[in-house]
């Protein structure tokens, strides 16, 4: 619609009709929540690579925490197989912290594989 009054002009002709056997409820659409991130972020991001299969989002973070206070850490899966895609992010409060982890764990090996940890670059559109 291009205006409001076209919007309640459509809502009081449409409003209750039946179409196709069905009774249609037009009505004005509620504002969309915001989304929720999946985990918590923080500026100060490290990306894993390189993960072996097991490696779960709780063995990721037990593995860094020792490294400062990690506030959102989460290994990625692929959506059809559930299988883990071999790499996640872990966030830590500050840039002391992500840096000392970047130095300390880069190469290093978790359930069988060298992690490769760099910082995270922003989404690539």
């Amino acid at each position: 619609m291009s205006s409001v009054e076209d919007c309640y002009a459509v809502i009081e002709n449409l409003d209750g009709s039946e179409y196709l056997g069905r009774t249609l409820r037009v009505n004005f659409s509620d504002k969309p929540k915001p989304k929720e991130p999946l985990y918590p972020e923080t500026d100060h991001k490290l990306f894993v690579g390189n993960l072996s299969w097991s490696v779960t989002s709780e063995s990721l973070t037990k593995a860094f925490q020792e490294y400062g206070n990690v506030v959102g850490a989460r290994v990625l899966y692929d959506g059809e197989t559930g299988r883990s895609r071999g790499y996640g992010f872990v966030c830590y409060e500050t840039r002391s912290e992500m840096e000392t982890a970047l130095e300390s764990l880069n190469g290093v090996e978790l359930e069988g594989r060298a992690m490769r940890v760099s910082l995270a670059q922003g989404k690539q559109s």
